[in-house]
C-alpha cells in the first residue's frame, strides 16, 4: 500500500490523478492518508528544507510493514552535499526504504487551464514515480522517458512521460512480489 500524506495544501483532484496512476504504475493500492503539518525542526536559516531530517520529522502515519509512504509538499529541499556539491532537489528518498519526500516547489506553476493542470499532475505523477521506484531499490535510468531519469537531468523535457521503461517495471515487480505481507 502506498499511503499519501500531504505537508501543504494540495488540490484533491490532483491526489485523485496521482493515487490512480500510482495504483496503474505499480500495482499497489493507494490511499490519501490525510494532510499533515511541516516539521519547522527540519528549516534551515535560509529558509529551505532539509530533506533527510524533514523525512525523519514528518508526523508517523499508520502503516504496515511494507507500506510506504509519500509525502507532499511545495516547499523548497536541501538535500545532502555529494562529491559534486549539493544536487538539486525534487525530492528525496531513502534508496530500499519505507518514505519518499516529492516537492513541487521547482514545479512549473499550476495555472488554471486544463493543459496547465495537466503538466503539474504529470510532473507530480513522475517525480512520486521516481523517488517511490527508489523505495523498492530502482537506481537512475538511462532512458529519458523513463520516470527513473534524474529529476536534474538536462534532457527531461517540462511535461515528461510519467511511466517506467519495461526493465524498471520488471524489476520494481519483482520487489513488490517478494514484499512480506
Amino acid at each position: 500500500m502506498i499511503r499519501i500524506v500531504t505537508l501543504s495544501p494540495f488540490d484533491e483532484g490532483d491526489i485523485a490523478f496521482l493515487s490512480k496512476t500510482l495504483y496503474r504504475s505499480f500495482g499497489v493500492g493507494t490511499e490519501n492518508a490525510g494532510e499533515r503539518s511541516l516539521p519547522r525542526k527540519a528549516e534551515q536559516p535560509d529558509g529551505r528544507f532539509d530533506a533527510l531530517k524533514l523525512l525523519e520529522d514528518a508526523s508517523p502515519v499508520r502503516a504496515f510493514a511494507d507500506d510506504k509512504l509519500l509525502y507532499l509538499t511545495d516547499v523548497e529541499l536541501a538535500n545532502p552535499k555529494g562529491p559534486l556539491g549539493e544536487p538539486p532537489a525534487w525530492g528525496h528518498a531513502v534508496q530500499g526504504g519505507d518514505r519518499a519526500l516529492v516537492s513541487t516547489f521547482r514545479f512549473k506553476p499550476r495555472g488554471v487551464t486544463e493543459a496547465s493542470i495537466e503538466i503539474y499532475r504529470r510532473r507530480l505523477t513522475r517525480e512520486s514515480i521516481h523517488f517511490l521506484g527508489h523505495l523498492w531499490d530502482l537506481h537512475h535510468c538511462y532512458d529519458a522517458r523513463c520516470a527513473m531519469h534524474p529529476s536534474w537531468s538536462p534532457a527531461l523535457p517540462d511535461d515528461p512521460e510519467f511511466e517506467l521503461d519495461a526493465f524498471c517495471r520488471d524489476k520494481s515487480e519483482r520487489r513488490i512480489r517478494l514484499a512480506k505481507t
